[in-house]
């Protein structure tokens, strides 16, 4: 009877210890899920919630047409944070783009409704003989309050060169602290680069859009910079207008009023 207690309780012991070791135990699943969702507990219930700008099927008042598209089906990226345009349709606009129409964000910072516009953009890319063209969508999801309400962005950027265009890898616009020294910085072919203002004027603010570039390696540490007074790797940057259209890409820099550096 004795014998027979003991291997009673040793079989319950390990019934119990057992119970989770299933890797493919609905727990584990969820906990994995819960690691690689950027937004956690609200994105993929089919709910518009927080930051989202979308979920699953509830995609709010957005179309392909509100994207710039002439048509087609619009749906919502994976991780909530923006639009998945694969299947709308539109013709190529100038350097191969089909760019969307920026729209305006209410987000909420500390509870308070407060507006902020899409940054898109359209610049040149020139560097190791390398030349061709950039467009970012740069999409406000977020809001933070240092001094000033400033907004967080979700970024998506391609590069067109001879006409094929293609994804750059880790876009991420900065809107640039309450200076507004915005910058954007991605990855092309391996090397990151950081796009940002060669001039400042009066109280260290840019007076134009960013103008050159500098060069990272894999620790975001300045390899080559062509943003010091020289501007020794220039680029032209313009905003997209909400109906659409932007300037030239011509270079018609100057340095900023108030410049040290300007004489």
């Amino acid at each position: 009877m004795k014998n027979l207690m003991i291997s009673l309780l040793i079989g319950s012991l390990a019934i119990v210890c057992g119970c989770d070791d299933d890797s493919n135990n609905t727990n584990n699943v969820n906990n994995v899920n819960n690691v690689n969702n950027v937004n956690n507990a609200s994105c993929g219930n089919a709910v518009i919630e927080g930051a989202e700008l979308c979920d699953g099927a509830a995609l709010g008042d957005a179309t392909c047409e509100s994207q710039g598209f002439a048509g087609g089906t619009l749906a919502c990226l994976a991780d909530c944070t923006g639009y998945d345009t694969a299947a709308c349709t539109g013709e190529p606009g100038p350097y191969g783009f089909e760019y969307r129409l920026p729209q305006t964000r209410s987000l909420s910072c500390e509870g308070t409704p407060t507006d902020f516009a899409d940054a898109d953009h359209v610049c040149t890319f020139a560097y190791g003989g390398v030349t061709g063209y950039i467009y970012f969508q740069a999409t406000p999801t977020e809001c933070e309050v240092t001094f000033s309400e400033l907004p967080l962005y979700t970024t998506r950027a391609w590069i067109s060169l001879g006409d094929v265009v293609t994804d750059l890898a880790s876009p991420e616009y900065d809107f640039g602290g309450n200076h507004h020294n915005d910058s954007l910085g991605f990855t092309h072919d391996g090397t990151p680069y950081f796009y940002y203002h060669s001039s400042f004027g009066w109280g260290w603010r840019a007076c134009a859009p960013m103008d050159c570039i500098q060069v990272l390696d894999g620790e975001g540490g300045i390899l080559e910079d062509g943003c010091t007074t020289d501007r020794t790797l220039p680029i032209v940057c313009t905003p997209i207008l909400e109906d659409g259209t932007f300037g030239s890409l011509e270079d018609t820099f100057e340095k900023c009023v108030g410049d040290p550096n300007a004489k």
